[in-house]
């Protein structure tokens, strides 16, 4: 088996279902997932999927390469929007016929659309665009956790007990003390996101096994961090908490016998765990509920959506003015705008080259993160844990995410790309560390990886500020003094809205007409997409209304809040259809994703539902199904619907599964 041949086989089974003449089969109705014992040894399970067959030659002119543009058949249908937002295409006719914006966003990621959703509230005229999906880049790609900084906090400390604290220590301290800050605005954020998207968040506890009473070497090369297992670790937690000002869940020791009882996968070498509680979310869906509840506040967001040039008319320099591609039929709008915010994460330098005709130096550099996903029944349903003390210092996070097992992150320089795709090198290393404290029944393989992926954070440092000064994991906020535009960069996904607010409240300094127009800062008071009308029995009432099964429900629930009765109501014949047996994903959600903008295949496969991410093998096979609905909500044509599952194929390479293990292994 080689990719050629994998790429064939699934061009074959496109085709094949394209022929069939045969109606749709009734899904059959979700399957309670079994959980296996743990001292089987585990192997990789997929779900059953199409016969293989010879597959034709390409059609000519055809080719695996991802279009720029779909062509006009995709938007020749404007499909109508949800309750509150406007259809993809009303916003862009909006757009077309708006004389002026106060501010240009690009990017449509979790700071962009932040910052959309911020300027909104503000009372200022937005239009915000994503070159692809809202979320497509990094902020789809994250651990899913809302982490308070607690990995900055240690190192924080760690500098306290280094050879810099006696050479420099007033350097030291003036960093610990941003550390510290940092780590505050991180647990104020965490909080507040929990609260405003009751639906999409969730706190978790995270175990932290102990296996010696004394580490040498130290983690992070902190001296007191030898002593962690004899209450070091106990007490940090409990200060974490305190920063949290014991908002979150009450941090704990756990006993040995109570561990293995409820994380049975483990070794019994572990002598006991501390548990302390981070958040936890879908990280696409909650990207999506800020750019739509930023439409539902006035903002113009759209994605599939490219700046191609920024204008300059006037003789100071300053920006004002666009002009944007509609990348789904490739027509032209140029706008007018006062300000521009860009919001580019790793992409941020190509977005700064727009702004004059010189070269300008990077800024930006890239980190990737890869993660692994394996099966739900290798991790307790709502129990995490992290290795805090991996072979090489990084920390390792094994949570349960969607039914699976959800593993990562790496930490390597890499290059910018539209398509970072995870090294076997990475994959290899996640699976030795996470086998560290496993039973020899339950130790992980190659072969049990799900689907693989990769995501790059951006670290950055200020054009316009000192120079030489080092890369940030905070954000930073910079307006160029000729164009005003105004960037930021780097940060992490819990900080996302005050990321916004600094942007915005940078934008109204630097541009004294929108100082005037501006109110406040208004986020803290907004409830994300979906918040109003949610409740815990919501996910018992839709079981019971559609005849859904209670997984199925209850991920409903998790993924619109109070909008999954909008959801359920697109439930064709009153019998509920799965995309994929065996996941808890239903075909009325493509319809309502089209709703919601979604205009290509594999904006369904990857955010809208999150198969990609889950299974490679399930995500493949859900291809001709979501591009036959789609093709019938959005007027597709039969040259539209393959070039749309043409390019979800080539999508999909970007992403690691079984089928690369058994490549290796032949």
């Amino acid at each position: 088996s080689t990719p050629s041949h994998r790429a064939w086989h699934t061009l074959t089974t496109v085709v094949g279902w394209l022929r069939s003449t045969r109606p749709p089969a009734t899904a059959m109705p979700f399957p309670t997932p079994t959980r296996r014992p743990p001292s089987i040894r585990l192997r990789s399970r997929f779900p059953t999927l199409p016969p293989r067959a010879l597959a034709p030659p390409l059609a000519p002119g055809r080719s695996m390469s991802m279009p720029r543009s779909f062509g006009t058949a995709a938007g020749a249908t404007a499909t109508r929007g949800i309750d509150g937002v406007a259809g993809r295409e009303e916003i862009l006719k909006k757009i077309r016929d708006s004389a002026e914006f106060d501010v240009l966003v690009i990017g449509g990621g979790a700071t962009g659309a932040g910052v959309a959703l911020d300027a909104a509230t503000r009372g200022l005229k937005v239009v915000m665009v994503e070159k692809e999906d809202y979320g497509s880049g990094t902020s789809s790609r994250s651990t899913k956790l809302l982490w308070a900084g607690v990995r900055y906090l240690a190192g924080g400390f760690a500098t306290l007990f280094q050879r810099d604290m006696l050479m420099n220590p007033r350097e030291t301290l003036s960093r610990f003390y941003d550390t510290f800050k940092m780590v505050m605005g991180c647990q104020r954020e965490r909080n507040h996101l929990l609260k405003s998207a009751p639906h999409l968040t969730n706190w978790i506890p995270l175990i932290v096994p102990i296996d010696k009473w004394f580490i040498w070497p130290p983690p992070m090369k902190c001296p007191p961090a030898a002593f962690g297992p004899m209450g070091v670790y106990y007490l940090f937690f409990k200060f974490y908490d305190m920063l949290a000002k014991f908002s979150c869940p009450s941090s704990h020791i756990i006993t040995k016998s109570s561990l293995l009882q409820k994380f049975p996968q483990l070794h019994e070498r572990i002598k006991y765990a501390c548990v302390f509680f981070e958040g936890q979310h879908d990280d696409s869906r909650t990207n999506i509920a800020i750019a739509l509840t930023a439409a539902e506040n006035g903002a113009c967001v759209v994605n599939h959506t490219e700046v191609v040039k920024l204008l300059d008319q006037g003789a100071d320099g300053t920006i004002d003015g666009a002009v944007l591609r509609d990348r789904i039929n490739g027509e032209e709008i140029t706008i007018r705008t006062q300000s521009v915010v860009m919001c580019g994460g790793p992409f941020t330098d190509s977005m700064r080259d727009m702004e004059t005709d010189e070269k300008l130096s990077p800024i930006v550099n890239g980190v990737a993160g890869t993660h692994i996903v394996l099966p739900g029944y290798l991790c307790p349903r709502d129990t995490g844990m992290v290795n805090m003390a991996t072979s090489d210092g990084r920390i390792l996070f094994y949570l349960p995410w969607e039914g699976h097992t959800l593993i990562g992150t790496t930490d390597v320089k890499c290059k910018i790309s539209d398509r970072p795709a995870p090294t076997e090198e990475e994959i290899n290393w996640i699976i030795d560390e996470a086998n560290f404290y496993l039973t020899e029944e339950c130790k992980i393989s190659r072969k049990d990886v799900l689907s693989a992926w990769s995501g790059i954070r951006p670290l950055a440092v200020d054009p316009h500020g000192d120079r030489g000064g080092p890369a940030s994991r905070d954000h930073i906020v910079s307006v160029n003094p000729t164009t005003k535009t105004v960037f930021v960069a780097g940060g992490k996904w819990t900080t996302y809205r005050e990321m916004a607010e600094d942007a915005v409240n940078k934008l109204v300094e630097v541009q004294p007409k929108l100082k005037l127009k501006s109110t406040d800062c208004r986020t803290l008071d907004v409830p994300l997409l979906g918040a109003k009308g949610f409740s815990r029995t919501l996910a018992l009432q839709l079981a019971k209304e559609y005849s859904l099964n209670q997984e199925v429900s209850e991920r409903l629930v998790r993924c619109y809040g109070g909008r999954a009765q909008d959801v359920c109501k697109l439930i064709q014949n009153g019998i509920p259809e799965l995309l994929v047996e065996g996941f808890p994903y239903l075909a009325a959600e493509v319809v309502y994703a089209c709703r919601e903008h979604a205009r290509t295949v594999e904006d369904v496969i990857s955010r809208r539902t999150r198969l990609s991410y889950l299974n490679l093998r399930a995500a493949k096979q859900a291809v001709p199904k979501v591009a036959a609905i789609m093709s019938a909500e959005l007027g597709w044509n039969e040259d539209e619907k393959m070039d749309q599952m043409l390019a979800a194929t080539e999508f999909l390479r970007s992403f690691a599964g079984a089928e690369e293990a058994e490549t290796l292994n032949n």
